[in-house]
């Protein structure tokens, strides 16, 4: 973010970062940030706190929650903020490399949990709505089957009707026939 001034209202940082004041409010309690305040009580930013504002801003939009954040900023101020010397020795301010990767380990640890959350979340949602489609399916599939059913049994009625209507007509056609070819046996002859 390109500083222009030395200080800044909250009104002035809000409409630069695109934030609210209740936003930059929030993420001052949080972040535990020390905004200074003019003699009528009302904050303002110095460069400084604008940049770190812009900072929290970038990282909250890269996913992070405040809580990581918080522990980037507080180790950022370790080895940013010497602690004063009594002697005019000159300190070097060496970082330490097993705390700085305790605090990555611990945001990634973090990540992995938010991440783990999501999937299982996604994979619920998932899961639900397959089997909502899987019971939808069942009932249609259902429904076919019984329409298929009916129409099949409706064929067949007719198929039986037809076969007793042919059966019928063939006995009334072969009954005296069938008188006929008994005399004949009985009696020899033909009639």
């Amino acid at each position: 973010m390109e500083v222009l001034k030395e200080r800044y209202s909250i009104s002035e940082l809000g409409e630069m970062l695109q934030l609210t004041d209740h936003t930059l409010r929030f993420y001052e309690k949080e972040c535990e940030l020390e905004v200074p305040k003019d003699e009528r009580g009302r904050r303002y930013y110095t460069t400084e706190l604008a940049n770190t504002m812009y900072r929290i801003k970038l990282m909250r939009s890269e996913g992070l929650e405040l809580k990581a954040i918080k522990r980037i900023l507080q180790q950022d101020r370790v080895f940013c903020m010497p602690q004063p010397v009594e002697d005019n020795s000159t300190v070097t301010l060496v970082p330490n490399p097993g705390r700085e990767l305790d605090t990555i380990q611990a945001i990634l640890n973090e990540l992995g949990r938010q991440l783990a959350k999501e999937i299982s979340y996604e994979l619920d949602n998932t899961r639900e709505h397959l089997a909502r489609e899987i019971s939808k399916s069942k009932l249609e599939l259902g429904a076919c089957v019984e329409n298929s059913m009916r129409r099949l049994e409706g064929k067949m009625e007719k198929h039986y009707e037809e076969v007793d209507r042919a059966l019928g007509v063939w006995r009334k056609k072969n009954s005296g026939n069938r008188v006929k070819r008994i005399i004949n046996r009985i009696f020899g002859a033909k009639a």
